[in-house]
């Protein structure tokens, strides 16, 4: 559900919630034309397109996306400051959530490194993604990871003592 802090500090809710975060994670990572994003929504979660553009509309009016008119048929929307900070919030309170329903260490530093592993793969070119280079970077990932443990224990062990 997103929640947006009005001016005035009152809880704002989107009208539609669903569709506000898909709008808002298909804008992420950069800006997309609005024939583009209408698309991709109305595809990802079944709505349809006058839902979408009330949506579009009501987060513009919000601040959380900014609209740009290069022409009448070229209409671009990107994130603002405001909308990346929810974005990253959701996201982060999403993997806090999961993560906590973990009990098991391992199984956590295993969750750690394959979100990790996604994030890496998708910035690489196609070329080094294979299955076999796929696993040799998860296995330096899982040892780079284990080793910051051992170093971050080290620093708090010194710090608070």
């Amino acid at each position: 559900m997103v929640t947006v802090e009005t001016p005035d500090n009152e809880s704002a809710l989107s009208h539609n919630p669903e569709v506000a975060m898909e709008l808002v994670s298909a804008l992420f990572y950069g800006p997309k034309r609005s024939s583009s994003i209408v698309k991709q929504v109305m595809d990802n979660i079944h709505v349809s397109e006058p839902t979408v553009y009330s949506t579009l509309h009501e987060l513009v009016a919000r601040k959380l996306i900014e609209k740009q008119e290069k022409s009448r048929r070229r209409v671009i929307y990107n994130l603002t400051d405001e909308g990346r900070r929810l974005m990253e919030k959701e996201h982060f309170a999403a993997i806090d959530k999961m993560l906590a329903s973990v009990k098991n260490s391992s199984r956590r530093r295993e969750i750690l490194i394959e979100l990790l592993m996604q994030d890496l793969l998708s910035e690489l070119p196609p070329q080094m993604r294979d299955g076999v280079k796929k696993e040799m970077l998860r296995t330096t990932a899982a040892g780079e990871v284990e080793d910051m443990k051992k170093r971050l224990i080290r620093i708090a062990s010194a710090l608070f003592v």
